[in-house]
């Protein structure tokens, strides 16, 4: 006899197609830009597979201002290199594709996210990121959990952390797609992918002696 398959209880309450997304940011404040982007895309369908199929997205950008010290002491680049990079814009086309062909938006913190995000659409004259938002951070506080609900704070609760102190683009998105299922019980452990240098990374010319020289006006 032929045994029948059934499948799973946490797969009927997941979307078909989601996107986790993580940004970093020259700074905190209202003028503060983009510096890299990194997203994790899952077929949720694909988590009964023994390797689920993640698509993964990492991008750099010149924010065209300098970042604050202690943001440029999270994400690790420095003013140097990230003024030898394109722009946002010229990625926002891609990104808006990624987004229009999901079905849930899932961010550890998303208001942050998405509202860096909305900031680069708007300034090249594009339409805001629509679509369903999750954000596992509130998620996590509506738990009642105890303590801090930090990404990092939450991945110590999940049984995850990054690779090293950095704050990665790429790797936090995959770390708040781990929380994410976690949340949704899901049992499955998604395997941290390669995470190597942003895609479209531009090398910079050697950095000079002394004081970099003034940008160029964008």
């Amino acid at each position: 006899m032929t045994q029948r398959l059934t499948t799973p209880d946490w797969l009927g309450w997941l979307p078909p197609r989601l996107v986790v997304l993580d940004v970093e940011t020259t700074g905190l404040g209202d003028r503060d830009r983009v510096v890299s982007f990194g997203a994790v895309a899952l077929a949720t369908r694909s988590l009964l597979d023994p390797r689920p199929a993640l698509t993964c997205h990492h991008l750099i950008f010149d924010p065209r201002r300098a970042s604050h010290p202690r943001a440029e002491a999270v994400h690790g680049y420095d003013d140097w290199l990230l003024r030898h990079q394109e722009p946002a814009a010229a990625h926002l086309g891609t990104l808006a594709d990624l987004f229009a062909d999901t079905d849930l938006i899932v961010a550890h913190n998303a208001a942050f996210d998405l509202g860096f995000l909305n900031r680069e659409f708007a300034a090249a004259g594009r339409p805001a990121v629509a679509g369903r938002v999750y954000c596992t951070m509130e998620a996590y506080r509506r738990r009642g959990e105890a303590g801090s609900a930090s990404l990092d704070a939450v991945c110590r609760r999940v049984g995850v952390g990054r690779t090293t102190h950095r704050h990665g683009a790429l790797e936090d998105a995959w770390l708040a797609l781990r929380v994410y299922l976690w949340l949704q019980a899901c049992p499955v452990a998604v395997a941290r992918p390669t995470i190597g240098p942003p895609t479209n990374l531009r090398t910079p010319p050697p950095r000079p002696d002394g004081a970099l020289p003034p940008r160029v006006p964008a």
